[in-house]
């Protein structure tokens, strides 16, 4: 895809893909804590009355009742939560396809895999909606009734995926591919059995059949599932940003400390009220997963180098997060070094320059002046952020770099 169109595809669809994600995250969240927090109202009250709830907002009260709905007593004006679900889906799927399936080198790690762009792209789509049908058919079974055990297994099933995934894609695409995945079963969730289940319950009582409880069990059982993957799924879409994570040695490792942690951290959330030591235990939860990532962390740099400059140059290049748009293999942001250094680059405006040391000096100080064709000049200059001793070790790695 022409560069211009990605970048315009990257804007518009990011920014509505980022809003909707606010949007239908913020219903989630918010949805769970009314269900978690409702009172229960005395027994010989209202029969119809599940709960009550008071809330302070906008200098008033916000007095929110949950109750049973009778056939004659459908109200006019009926709120529906699902488009915030779609469009976030939706929205992602373009980019994931116009800026990573459009160019399956950008998922493989030419380290691990000759593996072809197309059957990179085919293996990513067959993860993500036959990720669902596995996650939809394991929570449709008789382990449904058994959550915890559901659970484990959902996570193992996760793990096995992840670590098979992570023998073929490189860090930021597993990472991403992961997020896709559970998102996808988030948004089918809510297509597939919320807004199925409330179809269900309200042509039922249009019909002029008395409330049936079992459709909204049913729905609030999935929605529960998505409110709990919110958290990971979150990090995942922002994982692009944490290079030290997706690009260690370790990061299939690192990935499944992070989900499990983000759930109990969710879950602890949720006991605010009703346990008194869910504060510091979130602290707990958190200190113990970044103690675990930071043991996975050490051995992330391992690779053999051929000099202590080459090795100092990798470090410049983790730590000044460079692997986050030069991906192996090539990305939509920035094009991929390995065996950059000796070749011939084509530039924006047509010409074509030998990359030799004075060209990858000018690259990494001076981006903007010779950008390479079919890419933005998205990437900043390092002119005086960069020592001379870091630029000459970063060039070093740069040089090391052979195409695969």
């Amino acid at each position: 895809m022409d560069s211009s169109w990605t970048e315009w595809v990257n804007v518009i669809f990011r920014f509505a893909h980022v809003v909707a994600g606010i949007m239908w995250i913020g219903n989630s969240l918010l949805f769970t804590w009314m269900e978690l927090n409702l009172i229960k109202p005395a027994k010989d009250r209202d029969p119809e009355l599940l709960g009550e709830l008071d809330m302070l907002h906008g200098g008033g009260v916000f007095h929110l009742e949950k109750r049973l709905m009778r056939a004659e007593a459908i109200p006019e004006k009926l709120h529906w939560f699902k488009w915030q679900s779609y469009t976030t889906w939706i929205t992602g799927f373009v980019l994931l396809g116009a800026l990573f399936l459009s160019n399956g080198n950008s998922l493989l790690d030419a380290e691990k895999t000759s593996l072809s762009p197309g059957a990179a792209a085919a293996l990513s789509l067959a993860g993500i909606f036959g990720g669902w049908l596995l996650y939809d058919a394991l929570w449709r079974s008789p382990l449904r009734k058994f959550p915890l055990a559901g659970l484990a297994l959902s996570l193992l099933v996760l793990a096995a995926i992840s670590a098979a995934y992570g023998s073929i894609f490189n860090g930021r695409a597993l990472y991403l591919q992961i997020g896709a995945m559970m998102g996808t079963c988030m948004s089918a969730n809510v297509f597939f059995h919320i807004m199925t289940n409330q179809h269900r319950f309200m042509r039922a009582l249009r019909a002029g059949q008395a409330h049936d409880p079992e459709y909204g069990k049913r729905a609030k059982a999935r929605s529960l599932h998505n409110h709990y993957m919110t958290f990971p799924v979150v990090f995942l879409m922002l994982s692009a940003h944490f290079p030290s994570l997706y690009s260690a040695e370790k990061n299939v490792a690192i990935l499944l400390t992070i989900i499990p942690a983000l759930m109990a951290v969710k879950h602890l959330m949720n006991t605010r009220y009703h346990f008194r030591g869910w504060l510091l235990s979130i602290f707990g939860v958190v200190a113990a997963a970044a103690l675990l990532i930071a043991f996975f962390l050490p051995k992330s740099h391992a690779r053999p180098v051929d000099a202590p400059s080459v090795a100092a140059g990798k470090q410049v290049f983790d730590t000044l997060a460079c692997a986050a748009c030069h991906l192996p293999g090539g990305g939509p942001i920035a094009p991929d070094l390995h065996g950059l250094y000796g070749s011939t680059v084509e530039l924006a405006d047509g010409s074509k320059v030998l990359a030799d040391e004075a060209y990858l000096r000018r690259a990494i100080l001076e981006p903007q002046a010779e950008v390479v064709k079919g890419y933005a000049p998205a990437m900043p200059g390092f002119t005086g952020r960069i020592s001379d001793e870091e630029l000459n070790a970063l060039i070093d790695w740069l040089k090391s770099l052979k195409k695969p």
